[in-house]
């Protein structure tokens, strides 16, 4: 017995199409919500000249379906689309659509379309009294999601049993609220870990946690470092995988890193970077809360958001890619073997053609960004390609930028890499400070009150480094070395460091003046003596560039001040300053340097 079975139904909402979007494009959440079965899936292989991935599960838990799904299909803010072809159960084939159409600004049009090719007499059963009703709840979900738009969790959750240990909570939060004092954050972190399903807590982005509640994004990363310090939550480094950006591995310690990493669904070993590859997440701590996390759809269109469109071209066929819709820089490329092209700057009106083959992919790696393009697959097997943001996700806490915080140095000195590893970090300043004249000092007024005056003054430059979000990475004699994952952060710094330096001298036994210097560019993380340290040319230059300081000024590359005058409020800032445009000869560096030194008016 094999018979088709088509359904179709469509409702309105009063939500716009990007809102609902959102909603439908977490397959995985909605999945597990209308009670479809946990899923095992295997890595993305090809098969019959088709990219798809095994996977199988019981229903309720008790009828084994086993199947081969195929890439998942989808336009943002338009429709996905998903194919199944089932080896065991009552089903032997699924496609269905989820479609969106925009009626105005605020109302949009849920459409969704399933075929189904049922094996027996259990399918047809199954088909109407468990599966299209499933499927159908789509349309209650969308509507309770409305009427929990309020709420700090609008989506819709699948009743969990939830067991939290209270007496414990209760005891850590007392402690965690001696070191933090937002109220309103804190209650509204205690209700995720008493209410929110274990899919919505295994893996906590803080940035996306602030976004989601209207928080600001450096209070809400403090205030994850200290709940995990307190104990309520566990710290995870995921490595990303840098194409399909999915995480591909967890650890609980940098110490723990690999240096390479391997994505199956790409095909590629690459290179741990904490630029954009090492992400920090958070759990629950087990002794409040035990989580498990199941999977209930792996290939959705919320696993890539960077993605905007995904389709499959089977070989010898074509298909059309709309590009004139998104404003963001895209670029396309091709699942597993990772062939790209990559579109100049510019719109400009038509269409493109473009063809792909087995021995040389893309017939060109560059074109213009047009109208549309249509892709020619001329390879023996089916492509998957994808339309994707080339910008990473701005809800990415990375561990540059986490590991530039002082706060994260103070609660967490011995989270260090280990010993034999080096960790390209991406781009960041590092500064560096002098306290002139430091060696008179101790001739004047003797080793004991100079020391008290150099520790003091290592006070004053960690408070205002501190401040502005920096970290000190280690003292060396009298000088200090700092980080900061953006410039900006670090002419605030030292902004505030020389525009204040009459309060250090109030609190002195003699008067100082600090030498100051810094430059950006990439850096390494390595373990020096069981601390995290940078090293590189930029760490030599930001150096030797200091040393042309004069005291109560700062020195930076020409290139840096440029740099600095393309951001408002840098360029705001500086216009308390004359700049002094200079060249020297560096120690240890080739030819000389263009400089900037700036002395407060």
């Amino acid at each position: 017995m094999s018979k088709n079975v088509l359904f179709h139904e469509d409702r309105e909402f009063d939500l716009s199409i990007e809102e609902l979007w959102g909603l439908l494009s977490d397959t995985n959440h909605f999945n597990q919500y209308i009670g479809l079965f946990p899923v095992q899936f295997s890595p993305f292989t090809y098969e019959n000249n088709i990219l798809h991935r095994k996977a199988e599960g019981k229903a309720l838990g008790l009828v084994k379906n086993a199947w081969s799904e195929h890439a998942f299909e989808w336009v943002k803010n338009s429709h996905y689309v998903i194919e199944r072809i089932y080896s065991i159960g009552p089903v032997s084939r699924a496609l269905w659509t989820v479609s969106l159409e925009r009626i105005n600004e605020n109302r949009t049009r849920l459409i969704l379309e399933a075929d189904f090719t049922i094996r027996n007499l259990l399918g047809n059963v199954g088909l109407k009294l468990i599966i299209i009703p499933q499927l159908r709840r789509i349309f209650p979900y969308s509507l309770l999601y409305i009427e929990n738009k309020s709420s700090d969790e609008p989506r819709p959750q699948k009743k969990q049993m939830i067991t939290v240990n209270s007496e414990r909570l209760n005891l850590i939060v007392s402690r965690f609220r001696e070191t933090f004092s937002n109220e309103d954050m804190i209650h509204s972190l205690i209700h995720m870990i008493k209410t929110h399903n274990d899919d919505e807590v295994s893996h906590i982005k803080p940035l996306q946690w602030a976004h989601d509640r209207g928080y600001e994004k450096l209070e809400t990363i403090e205030m994850f470092l200290l709940a995990t310090k307190a104990g309520l939550l566990d710290q995870q480094w995921s490595l990303m995988c840098p194409n399909c950006r999915v995480s591909k591995e967890q650890t609980i310690s940098l110490r723990l890193l690999n240096n390479t990493v391997h994505c199956d669904l790409c095909g590629v070993d690459y290179e741990v970077n904490f630029d954009r590859y090492v992400e920090m997440r958070f759990v629950i701590n087990p002794s409040i809360r035990k989580t498990e996390e199941k999977l209930f759809c792996l290939n959705g269109p919320m696993n890539s958001p960077h993605v905007v469109a995904q389709t499959r071209i089977p070989s010898g066929e074509s298909r059309m890619m709309n590009l004139a819709k998104w404003p963001q820089e895209l670029r396309l490329r091709v699942l597993k073997f990772n062939h790209s092209v990559q579109f100049d700057q510019g719109y400009h009106e038509g269409s493109g053609v473009l063809t792909y083959t087995e021995e040389l992919g893309f017939n060109t790696d560059l074109m213009r960004l047009v109208n549309e393009v249509t892709i020619h697959n001329n390879a023996p097997y089916e492509i998957v390609v994808v339309l994707e943001e080339t910008k990473w996700d701005s809800f990415a806490l990375t561990a540059r930028e986490v590991t530039s915080l002082q706060l994260f140095r103070d609660l967490f000195a011995t989270e260090v890499l280990s010993p034999e590893q080096q960790i390209g970090v991406g781009e960041m300043t590092i500064l560096f400070t002098d306290l002139k004249g430091s060696t008179k000092l101790y001739e004047a007024i003797g080793d004991a009150l100079a020391y008290s005056d150099v520790k003091k003054h290592f006070d004053y430059l960690k408070k205002h480094i501190q401040t502005n979000h920096g970290t000190i990475i280690k003292t060396i004699g009298d000088s200090v070395m700092a980080g900061f994952y953006q410039d900006t952060l670090a002419l605030g710094a030292v902004h505030a460091i020389q525009a204040n330096i009459d309060e250090l001298n109030s609190t002195l036994s003699q008067p100082v003046s600090i030498k100051i210097g810094f430059y950006s560019g990439p850096v390494i993380a390595v373990n020096a003596n069981d601390i995290l340290d940078y090293f590189g040319r930029t760490v030599n230059m930001a150096a030797r560039i200091q040393n042309q300081s004069s005291g109560n000024d700062l020195v930076m590359s020409e290139q840096g001040y440029n740099d600095l005058l393309q951001t408002e409020d840098s360029k705001q800032l500086l216009t308390n300053y004359t700049a002094t445009h200079f060249e020297a000869s560096l120690q240890g560096i080739d030819g000389t340097l263009s400089l900037v030194r700036l002395n407060h008016i």
